[in-house]
């Protein structure tokens, strides 16, 4: 498949100045077309491309689609020998050139004006040129050896569509932006427009059997009891520095006053009940 397409531009126009500059977009291009005469067709079906003696086409041509601002331009070209140039030089020339030109508001501005597809055949159609001097009109018959070749063909002719779409919506969208201005006075007295935003409308009432569920986190009130404090140092799960409990009480001890007595005392207390122990009983 021999063809080419430019993305990234958008056909419009501009104004520098005073100069208004056109931009042109480079849609496709197919090196390998074949031009038929077309006769008149048989019924209002449409054209059909085996009326067109397709085994002899008139000539075999390249082809270029280009969009200019709002006009879309499916230039037919053909080669000859170049004059006054050395044997075997050719050179390209315009052989037909359609200027499409679709309105939207206008019934007869329909792409169908311009180009048809045949009825039995997706790979070729009926195009509209204009003689660029006389400016008399008249259908060829362009075929593509390769239906992928048609089919980009066909789908140049939808991005073309598309971007008429577009450009129609962003002037939708200003004209009603320019509405949407007030205009009010200004400290000298010039008038000056200012945007009137409207107000959102927004409606916090609950449906019915609607539900709303609120999370509060609650710290935990901390306990009043402190754990009773024990002198020492905690080494692991050991505690250390506490003296060693007392012993177990004799059950033949002689009961002590609450009086604590001197060491010597209960020494000596405890040495005398070992001595009379042996005689008890």
């Amino acid at each position: 498949m021999s063809s080419s397409s430019e993305e990234g531009r958008q056909a419009g126009s501009s104004t520098i100045g005073e100069e208004r500059v056109v931009i042109e977009q480079l849609l496709l291009k197919i090196d390998e077309v074949f031009i038929y005469r077309i006769p008149p067709m048989r019924s209002a079906d449409g054209h059909r491309a085996e009326d067109w003696n397709l085994a002899k086409p008139l000539n075999t041509c390249s082809l270029v689609v280009a969009q200019k601002d709002n006009d879309l331009c499916v230039n037919i070209m053909a080669e000859r020998p170049k004059q006054n140039a050395p044997e075997g030089a050719i050179e390209s020339f315009l052989f037909a050139q359609s200027n499409i030109h679709v309105d939207f508001n206008n019934p007869s501005h329909k792409l169908g004006h311009w180009v048809n597809p045949v009825v039995d055949s997706s790979r070729y159609f009926a195009i509209r040129i204009e003689d660029p001097i006389t400016k008399r009109e008249a259908f060829v018959g362009v075929g593509f050896r390769e239906r992928t070749d048609a089919t980009n063909f066909r789908m140049s002719m939808e991005d073309y569509i598309n971007s008429l779409k577009r450009e129609a919506k962003a002037v939708e969208l200003q004209k009603k932006f320019e509405e949407s201005l007030t205009v009010s006075k200004g400290e000298d007295g010039s008038e000056e427009k200012e945007r009137r935003l409207p107000l959102p409308k927004s409606n916090l009432s609950l449906k019915e059997g609607e539900k709303i569920h609120i999370n509060i986190n609650s710290k935990r009130e901390k306990s009043n009891k402190q754990p009773a404090k024990v002198k020492g140092t905690v080494v692991g799960n050991t505690l250390i520095g506490l003296k060693k409990p007392p012993p177990p009480p004799n059950d033949k001890k002689v009961a002590h006053s609450s009086v604590e007595e001197p060491e010597s005392t209960v020494a000596n207390s405890l040495s005398d009940e070992d001595e009379w122990g042996d005689f008890e009983g």
